[in-house]
């Protein structure tokens, strides 16, 4: 899963009002015609629903009709962050980092945000892409919020600017360094309301010819995505079942004891967007009959976390073949040393060294029946140490066998 590869890569901007305007360059009307579409300027939001299990499970939901910017931007080929779900507007300032603090939580909350997702892509270079899809209250919401928050993110050089086949977008685009080497690039963030959906894009690029089209890309394929999206109403949120696949009971308790907000159900398309590589294992899981995915997964205060994974597939024989599948991808997609735990020999193990520390994480994949799970231990000072993710094996086969 991707929480489990994410590269702490978040590129902090400290924001300054510019208040020129650009058109960059992208296909569609003419730049002339972007300031004609018809928009709201305030709205009456719905109160948001408490926060909870059902905003959590339409987080989930959301994370469905995100984008998988891979498909379509090849060459950004690592997950990075800020990625994840949301269920508090705080989080996009505070523990995601997805905004500068004092730009996007007061008007979030205030135009009604139900919760969202964040998913980022990035290359070796400067590019990047990040997509944060926000459900707010209503139409006119979001489509106010969109205006307000482009006018909070135009500081530090941002200048307004327009994407001309995205009229109802709102784009800030600066001309920055942000390579070690002085490699230029430009920076591209625009708002962009659909429906009751906000959708966000931060793009970082080559020059700003690349950055204006890749992010029209992005934007239209994330707009088309949405088309089939419904988002709950607000007093059904909490009602949403958290369980649907019946998957809570089939995974371990980690230690820790309180999940986070990664954890929960998710089906194919939610799934996808926390795997470590989404088209390869989008094949190996619709061939083989693939029912849900269950996640647990808990940060303790000393730095140690724990996930578990588990996926019911069709059959065992179904469940064997991406068993097989996923050690396959660890082997040539990641550069995890192989261990074995004593228990079971066939059980394939890896550790990682987390980049630019002095830590590790081990993760071992193990199934039974028509499940199979991948269990990780993070934060770990000596990766020959193996007596935790020994017990973890261990409760989560039983918990598989019920």
């Amino acid at each position: 899963m991707k929480i489990a590869r994410s590269a702490a890569v978040v590129l902090v901007l400290s924001l300054l009002l510019g208040a020129c305007s650009s058109t960059v360059d992208g296909q569609g009307i003419p730049a002339e015609q972007a300031s004609t579409s018809s928009r709201p300027t305030e709205a009456n939001p719905q109160p948001a629903p408490p926060i909870g299990a059902g905003t959590v499970v339409e987080s989930h939901r959301i994370a469905g009709a995100t984008l998988l910017i891979s498909g379509l931007l090849p060459a950004l080929t690592d997950n990075c962050n800020p990625s994840g779900p949301v269920v508090d507007a705080a989080e996009t300032e505070d523990s995601l980092g997805l905004f500068p603090p004092g730009t996007a939580a007061d008007i979030l909350s205030r135009y009604g945000f139900v919760a969202g997702w964040a998913y980022c892509r990035s290359a070796a270079d400067v590019r990047s892409s990040t997509l944060f899809v926000a459900e707010l209250s209503d139409p006119d919401s979001a489509s106010v919020a969109s205006d307000e928050l482009a006018a909070a993110l135009a500081v530090d050089g941002y200048q307004a600017a327009e994407l001309p086949d995205l009229p109802d977008g709102r784009a800030i685009l600066r001309e920055d360094s942000l390579a070690e080497d002085g490699q230029d690039a430009s920076l591209l963030q625009v708002l962009l309301p659909v429906d009751r959906m906000l959708v966000y894009l931060f793009h970082a690029d080559l020059d700003t010819e690349q950055a204006g089209t890749n992010a029209s890309a992005v934007l239209s394929q994330q707009v088309e995505l949405l088309a089939g999206f419904q988002p709950t109403p607000q007093d059904q949120i909490a009602a949403l079942d958290p369980d649907p696949f019946g998957l809570a009971v089939r995974a371990a308790d980690p230690p820790g004891g309180l999940l986070t907000n990664f954890s929960g159900s998710y089906d194919l398309d939610s799934y996808l967007r926390v795997a470590i590589a989404p088209e390869r294992e989008r094949v190996v899981l619709v061939d083989n009959g693939y029912v849900g995915t269950y996640v647990k997964q808990t940060v303790l205060d000393s730095g140690r976390s724990y996930q578990i994974v588990v996926y019911e597939m069709g059959s065992m024989a179904e469940a064997d073949a991406t068993f097989t599948e996923f050690r396959t991808i660890e082997t040539e997609e990641f550069d995890g040393v192989r261990f074995t735990v004593p228990e079971d020999l066939t059980i394939p193990c890896f550790y990682f060294q987390v980049e630019d520390t002095e830590t590790f994480y081990q993760r071992c994949y193990t199934r039974e029946g028509r499940y199979l799970a991948s269990i990780d231990v993070f934060g770990v000072t000596n990766p020959f140490d193996i007596a935790e993710i020994r017990t973890l094996n261990a409760a989560q086969i039983q918990a598989m066998r019920g």
